[in-house]
C-alpha cells in the first residue's frame, strides 16, 4: 500500500481524512482500505458534482475574507430545460410532496403544500419553483384522539433540498435569484438556505431536539434539550460520545414582503422588502433579552449614577452598507408540547433557540432581474460567517447596497466565532450540511398583523369571506398565475488550503469521519419519512434515482438536442411510473447513455464517492466500536465456578471412559484363552462365530 501522505501531496486530501484513513489501515487491513482509498482520492474535490455548463471562469473564486483561492466543488447551471425533482428523479436534488407540517395542534401558520410539480427548469435555463392558487386535501390519523382529522391547504408551492445527497461543511456558496412576486405585496416566504444533514427540512420529528443546536459543551441544565449532547457518555449509531452534535441552520437570504416605509428601530433605516441573514443557533440567551422591536438595550445612567436600564445580552455582530440588526426576530422559544402536536416535547426539554438576523434593503429589480447571494462559511472553532451582498461606491467611505443596481461585492454582516463562545458557549455550524431552495406562505410572516373583528380566520383566496385575511393584492397576483422563483445558478467552492482561512477544514460529504450521520438517520429512519397517508407510498425517506424509463415519443424527450448532445434514446424498454416500480416491458420509453439519469435522462449522474464513516467502519471488528467493557466481579465469580464446574465433569467423564476401557481389554483377553474349549457342535448350536 502507498504512502497516503504521499497521495495527499498530489491530491491535497484533508489531513482529518488522511488520518482517518491512516486508522483505518491499522483496523481494516490494507485489502479493504486501498478500496475505501481509491474511491475517497477519485472524488476528493466533488468533480462529479460540478455541472458540465459552469463557465470556466467559475472555475474558481477568491475569497473577500482571506484573499485564497476556492476551487468549484458543486455547481448546478439549470441549463437543461424540462427536467423533474420528484423523490427518485435526480441524484442531487429532492422535491417534496408533502405540507410544510405534516400535522400539528397549532397549524404553525403553513398555508401551503410542497408539491413537486411546481418545479422545473426552463428554456431560458433556470431553475423555477412556482406559487399557486390549488387546493389540496388528505386525511391523517389524529393519534391523540384515536380518529381521522380532514387537512386542506389552499396554495401550491414548492422545495428542493439536497438532503442525504450533496453536503458539505465550510466553503463559499454563491445564489444567482429573481425573488418571486412584487415587493411590495406581503405574503410570500423565499428562502435559501443551509440545514446540518442530521435533520431533513419540514420533517418535524427529525429536527426536534436537534435543531438549531451548535454547541459541543456539557451542561447538565440543557442535557436533555440536546439530544446529541457533549454530556452524554454514549451517542449511539456512529456518533461519539462527549461530543455534541445539531441540525444547524444558516440563512443564506429569506425575504420579508410589506409596504415601504422606514421600520421602526432600524438603524440605518431599512423598509419593507428586506432580506433576512441568519444564524439560527442553540442555546439561546435566556435572560434579559432584547425586547421584540428594539434593538439590544444599553445601560445609561441617570443624574444620581445609577442605571436605569440593565444591557441586553446579545451578540455583538458587525454591520455595513444599508444592513441593521433586526429588531422583529431574535429566535424562538420552543416550549413542551401539547396533545396532538407531531413531536413531543418534556418540560425539561424545553429551551431558547436564538435567530442572530441582520436585515438587508432590497429593492423592486430584486424582484424583476437576477442578483447573487454570497455567503462564506469557515467552520467550527475559531470560524466565522460572512454574508455579501453587491453595491457601488457613493464616496470615499459608503457604498450604496439598496438600489439593485451595484456590482461591486462588500460585507454586509459578519458572525464570528468568539462572539457566539462569549455570548452562549456555542460555535460557528461545523455539521455535514445541504442547501434548500423554497417558497413558502406562512400568516407568521408578512401578514396583516391585525384584522377586523368581523374578520374569519380562514386563507382561501376562492373565499370571499378571507379576503380580509391577505394583504391587499396579494390574491390577485397568486390569481394570474405567473408567481415564481428563479434560480439562475447554484456554485459551492472550498478551499484545498487549510492554513489560507479560520476555522476548521472542508470537507465534502454527508458522512464525514468526524461528524457521522448515516448510521444515525438509518437507526431512526422513521423521523425522515412522510407520514400518512403519503407514507403509504414510500419505501424508506429516498427513492433510489431512476435510470430511464419515462415515456416518450421522441429522442428529444430522453434529452437529445439538435446540437449533437444525446443524453438518452426512446424505444423500447422498461417502464417506471411515477412511484418508480417498475411496470414491464413497453415501447417508447427513455434509455439513459452513461453519465446520466432520471425518468428522461435529464439529469447528470452524480455518485457519491466522499470519504464516509459508515463506509469505513465496515471493515471493522465490533469490538472495537465499544468504548470501554466493564464485568462485575459477581459475574467474574459465577463465570469461573461455571468453568470450574465443567472442567470437573470433564475430568470425570474421561475417569469413567478410562475404567471402561480396561474393562473390556480384560474381558477380552478372557474370551481369547477359551477359545479351544469350543467345539464344533458349539458353533453348530449357536448359528454364528463368536
Amino acid at each position: 500500500l502507498v504512502s497516503l501522505r504521499n497521495i495527499n501531496n498530489e491530491r491535497k486530501l484533508p489531513i482529518h481524512t488522511i488520518e482517518t484513513l491512516e486508522r483505518m489501515k491499522l483496523l481494516a487491513g490494507a485489502s479493504s482500505l486501498s478500496a475505501v482509498l481509491v474511491s475517497c482520492i477519485h472524488n476528493t474535490h466533488g468533480s462529479d458534482w460540478i455541472d458540465p455548463d459552469t463557465p470556466e471562469s467559475k472555475q474558481t473564486t477568491t475569497s473577500f475574507v482571506d484573499g485564497s483561492i476556492y476551487n468549484l466543488v458543486m455547481s448546478d447551471e439549470f441549463n437543461v430545460p424540462h427536467r423533474t425533482f420528484a423523490d427518485g428523479h435526480d441524484p442531487m436534488w429532492t422535491a417534496l410532496d408533502k405540507p410544510d407540517e405534516d400535522f400539528s395542534s397549532t397549524g404553525r401558520g403553513s398555508l401551503h403544500f410542497y408539491n413537486s410539480s411546481s418545479i422545473t427548469t426552463t428554456e431560458e435555463g433556470h431553475l423555477k419553483i412556482s406559487t399557486t392558487i390549488e387546493k389540496t386535501e388528505w386525511e391523517y390519523f389524529n393519534a391523540t384522539g384515536g380518529n381521522y382529522l380532514h387537512r386542506e391547504r389552499h396554495f401550491k408551492s414548492g422545495m428542493i433540498q439536497g438532503w442525504n445527497k450533496f453536503c458539505f461543511t465550510g466553503g463559499i456558496v454563491e445564489v444567482d435569484v429573481k425573488f418571486p412576486g412584487r415587493g411590495h405585496v406581503g405574503g410570500l416566504w423565499p428562502a435559501i438556505w443551509i440545514l446540518g444533514n442530521l435533520g431533513r427540512a419540514t420533517y418535524e420529528a427529525s429536527t426536534n431536539l436537534l435543531w438549531p443546536w451548535s454547541f459541543d459543551t456539557c451542561d447538565r441544565e440543557l442535557q436533555l434539550a440536546q439530544t446529541v449532547s457533549a454530556c452524554n457518555e454514549q451517542n449511539h449509531y456512529g456518533l461519539q460520545p462527549h461530543k455534541g452534535r445539531g441540525a444547524t441552520e444558516i440563512d443564506i437570504v429569506e425575504v420579508m414582503y410589506g409596504e415601504g416605509g422606514a421600520l421602526p428601530n432600524t438603524i440605518p433605516p431599512v423598509e419593507q422588502p428586506y432580506a433576512d441573514f441568519t444564524l439560527q443557533v442553540a442555546p439561546g440567551v435566556r435572560s434579559n433579552r432584547p425586547p421584540f422591536g428594539f434593538q439590544p438595550l444599553r445601560a445609561k445612567n441617570n443624574s444620581h449614577g445609577f442605571s436605569s436600564v440593565e444591557d441586553s445580552k446579545w451578540y455583538p455582530v458587525q454591520m455595513m452598507g444599508n444592513t441593521s440588526l433586526n429588531p422583529y426576530f431574535y429566535g424562538t422559544y420552543l416550549d413542551e408540547t401539547k396533545p396532538g402536536e407531531p413531536v413531543t416535547r418534556g418540560k425539561k426539554q424545553a429551551f431558547q433557540a436564538d435567530a442572530v438576523c441582520a436585515m438587508n434593503q432590497l429593492v423592486e429589480s430584486h424582484f424583476g432581474e437576477f442578483h447573487t447571494f454570497r455567503l462564506e462559511w469557515q467552520p467550527g472553532e475559531g470560524g466565522r460567517l460572512d454574508w455579501f451582498v453587491q453595491g457601488y461606491k457613493i464616496n470615499d467611505t459608503h457604498y450604496m447596497t439598496g438600489d439593485g443596481r451595484g456590482k461591486d461585492w462588500y460585507p454586509a454582516y459578519t458572525i464570528t466565532d468568539d462572539i457566539l463562545k462569549k455570548t452562549m458557549g456555542s460555535q460557528i455550524p461545523i455539521e455535514p450540511s445541504y442547501l434548500i431552495i423554497n417558497t413558502a406562505i406562512s400568516s407568521t410572516w408578512g401578514f396583516p398583523y391585525i384584522t377586523p373583528d368581523y374578520c374569519t380566520p380562514c386563507f382561501d383566496c376562492i373565499d370571499r369571506k378571507c379576503q380580509c385575511n391577505f394583504n391587499h393584492g396579494f390574491c390577485e397576483m397568486l390569481g394570474k398565475g405567473d408567481v415564481a422563483m428563479y434560480i439562475d445558478s447554484v456554485r459551492v467552492y472550498q478551499s484545498r488550503n487549510a492554513s489560507a482561512h479560520v476555522g476548521a477544514e472542508h470537507s465534502l460529504g454527508c458522512d464525514p469521519p468526524e461528524f457521522p450521520t448515516r448510521q444515525f438517520i438509518k437507526g431512526s429512519e422513521y423521523k425522515y419519512v412522510r407520514s400518512p397517508p403519503w407514507s403509504y407510498t414510500d419505501l424508506g425517506p429516498l427513492r433510489p434515482i431512476q435510470n430511464g424509463g419515462g415515456k416518450c415519443a421522441t429522442d428529444a424527450d430522453c434529452g437529445s438536442e439538435g446540437n449533437g448532445t444525446t443524453r438518452g434514446a426512446c424505444g423500447d424498454g422498461i417502464f417506471i411510473d411515477e412511484r418508480g416500480a417498475k411496470k414491464g416491458f413497453s415501447a417508447n420509453v427513455c434509455t439513459c447513455n452513461e453519465g446520466f439519469t432520471g425518468p428522461h435522462c435529464l439529469a447528470i449522474d452524480h455518485v457519491d464517492d466522499f470519504p464516509s464513516a459508515y463506509k469505513l467502519s465496515m471493515g471493522k471488528s465490533m469490538f472495537l466500536e465499544v468504548s470501554h467493557v466493564y464485568i462485575p466481579p459477581v459475574l467474574v465469580a459465577v463465570l469461573s465456578a461455571c468453568v470450574a464446574v465443567i472442567v470437573a465433569a470433564i475430568i470425570a467423564q474421561v475417569s469413567m471412559n478410562r475404567k471402561a476401557v480396561e474393562r473390556y481389554e480384560t474381558a477380552h483377553v478372557s474370551s481369547e484363552s477359551m477359545k479351544p474349549l469350543i467345539t464344533e457342535r458349539d458353533r453348530d448350536i449357536s448359528g454364528r462365530s463368536i
